[in-house]
């Protein structure tokens, strides 16, 4: 896994690691009555990891399909 891809997954970790401990210490009943700061926060750090997961394994995707056509010999791409 690449930086990206790392950092994304401890950003989605954290915020819901977070987002559970804040619910167990309030309560889910009044979070659900109340998005507050906090749980606004602990929401963005899960979306955020989200987003970095998916762009840092399209940049993947793309880095490995350039090293592939450049490992594949012209030959083998002719019919």
């Amino acid at each position: 896994m690449d930086k990206g891809a790392t950092i994304g997954l401890i950003l989605l970790i954290v915020g819901i690691i977070l987002w559970i401990a804040y619910g167990l210490y309030q309560g889910f009943e009044e979070i659900m009555e109340t998005l507050d700061y906090a749980t606004g926060f602990f929401t963005g750090l899960i979306i955020i990891g989200i987003l970095v997961l998916f762009v840092s394994i399209i940049l993947e995707q793309r880095k490995d399909t350039k090293k592939m056509k450049e490992e594949i010999k012209k030959e083998d791409l002719e019919p």
